[in-house]
């Protein structure tokens, strides 16, 4: 019952995974400016609730059945059942590995493509770029822990339909049900927990706060940093707004092109807005990787 369940949850939130890749590289438009990169989060939320939902729902069923005690375990269909479910879950965790391998380099040859635009330095691209290999899509992460907790627990399932079918004790299906579901939930928790942060536009993991910000102060012209913000888009982009108090005489276009620098190729951020303290809106630079 369980291992057929997460089976039906798994096929939805791969579908679910497509879909939000595909929205999130749709083109920004005037409403959406920042684009749909956020589809990938609400993607791998809604997968997280939908097992969580389902999760709940066989628990319920499981502990009706333990109380009642009159259900019946049909071993064969059950070794079966599994015996699919680990085929199952190790050809969509292959699929979701190698897809999130070719997405992660569309989005390095993505990014490439604008650092070459934007940068006259033939090692800038590069150095983003690593930053960006290892920022794991938040949308696949989410189906890839999911199919990886039920392949674990497929293969409980097995196990289970072993020593109902040379003991008869039942009660092996629902205690199966107990211990993977809570095998679900803790591997699931840390995805939702990354999904919220990204809503809550907290910033990301991998960034040090203060050593950007000791990093922007040791410009050269730069006196202070003020009202520096840093929120994440989804999990592996990124973007900030800062506030520069410079030096009476100092190169203002020198200090914004250094900070524009610093942030992209030391901190992999990719959307900069970056505003010398004192000067007009339309002497702002804006950069977008």
């Amino acid at each position: 019952m369980t291992d057929a369940g997460h089976m039906l949850s798994d096929m939805t939130s791969f579908v679910i995974s497509i879909v939000a890749i595909k929205m999130a590289q749709m083109k920004p438009t005037k409403r959406l400016s920042y684009g749909f990169h956020r589809a990938e989060v609400l993607g791998a939320l809604a997968s997280v609730l939908l097992i969580w939902i389902l999760t709940a729902v066989l628990v319920y069923m499981a502990i009706m059945r333990m109380v009642r005690n009159d259900f019946e375990v049909n071993a064969d269909v059950m070794l079966i059942t599994a015996g699919v479910g680990v085929a199952f879950n190790i050809i969509m965790g292959a699929v979701l590995h190698f897809g999130k391998t070719e997405h992660s380099h569309f989005g390095l040859s993505h990014s490439h493509d604008m650092e070459a635009k934007g940068s006259s330095t033939g090692h800038d691209g590069n150095n983003n770029q690593g930053s960006h290999k290892h920022k794991a899509n938040i949308n696949v992460r989410a189906a890839f822990v999911h199919v990886l907790g039920d392949f674990v627990q497929s293969v409980g399932v097995l196990l289970a339909a072993m020593i109902i079918k040379l003991t008869e004790w039942r009660l092996a299906d629902p205690i199966c049900t107990f211990v993977f579901s809570i095998l679900v939930l803790v591997t699931t928790a840390t995805v939702l927990r990354d999904a919220l942060l990204v809503l809550m536009e907290a910033a990301p993991r991998h960034i040090d706060i203060d050593a950007l910000h000791m990093d922007l102060c040791s410009i050269e012209g730069v006196r202070d940093v003020h009202s520096l913000r840093v929120w994440s888009l989804t999990i592996d982009k990124s973007a900030v707004s800062v506030h520069l108090d410079t030096e009476k005489n100092c190169d203002s276009n020198h200090v914004v092109h250094e900070a524009n620098e610093r942030l992209r190729i030391r901190h992999g951020i990719h959307y900069i807005t970056v505003q010398p303290f004192g000067l007009t809106a339309h002497a702002s630079r804006i950069t977008d990787i």
